[in-house]
């Protein structure tokens, strides 16, 4: 099992926070001011927010193990599974909070931005990258 060291957790914080912040942005300017519902709002903040995310995690955060892995494919597969989780945990977060409490779309992006990340983090670290 693979240690977690200082340096990858904070280069995994600057991916992640450049790729949440990248969907975060994309969702609000979509459904606050553009008027798109949260589903395909949701769908393309995450799509522009993965390009951020695969691009920094694979050639920073992870680089040595990504290199390492017997499977590039099966690692980049790995990778985008995750990702799906997180969009579902995501939208699940937006359809509670969102839709089915009616809470403002902030406690939506609260979630989306502190929550979502520790999750992705600990399965890049322990399955995607093992």
């Amino acid at each position: 099992m693979h240690n977690i060291n200082l340096g990858q957790l904070v280069s995994f914080a600057v991916v992640g926070v450049g790729a949440t912040l990248t969907h975060a942005l994309a969702f609000h300017v979509l459904y606050a001011w553009v008027d798109v519902t949260q589903l395909p709002a949701n769908i393309i903040g995450f799509l522009v927010a993965f390009c951020v995310s695969y691009l920094g995690q694979f050639k920073w955060t992870f680089k040595t193990e990504a290199q390492a892995a017997t499977c590039q494919k099966k690692a980049f597969m790995r990778f985008a599974k995750t990702a799906a989780i997180g969009l579902l945990l995501n939208l699940a977060w937006a359809g509670i909070t969102i839709d089915w409490l009616g809470l403002h779309h902030y406690v939506y992006l609260a979630l989306l931005m502190f929550v979502t990340p520790v999750v992705i983090f600990l399965l890049n670290k322990f399955w995607v990258f093992k």
